[in-house]
């Protein structure tokens, strides 16, 4: 094993997983909020847009740590494919949020909102720093993994 395994603390990739997940939940909130309050279905969203962020970090997180299973007598190939499952899981669930905003922006044409213009501008300012940070965080995880 070279010297670098020894250096890298395992457990510090999960805690940036923990963290990024965390500060998706954290903006999705903030702007669920804001989309509400500003009358924006486009913060609404991008809201749910970071929730599907942040469940598929959760979920490639449990696939590979399922992935790295090794095989067995029932699972003679190992669990490889759990990584496959879960990113048709997170697919799907992109697929059924798009068609749903699609639905609800169909809506706002037949009956158009007054929209808080600055709160939004503020409020995807504010995700545009989040989406950074989270980014980074992941970006080390998947290196450190």
């Amino acid at each position: 094993m070279s010297g670098l395994h020894h250096r890298v603390n395992p457990g510090s990739g999960y805690a940036r997983v923990f963290w990024a997940v965390f500060v998706s939940l954290a903006l999705t909130l903030a702007q669920i909020i804001g989309g509400l309050l500003s009358g924006s279905l486009a913060l609404i969203a991008d809201a749910i847009h970071n929730l599907s962020d942040a469940v598929s970090l959760i979920i490639a997180f449990l696939a590979r740590k399922i992935a790295r299973k090794p095989a067995n007598e029932t699972m003679t190939f190992g669990y490889g494919r759990a990584e496959i499952v879960a990113a048709l899981v997170n697919y799907a669930t992109l697929i059924i949020i798009g068609i749903y905003l699609v639905y609800e922006a169909i809506l706002r044409f037949s009956n158009p909102q007054a929209i808080d213009g600055w709160m939004v501008v503020y409020i995807a300012g504010f995700a545009l720093m989040v989406d950074v940070v989270t980014a980074l965080l992941t970006y080390h995880f998947q290196n450190k993994v």
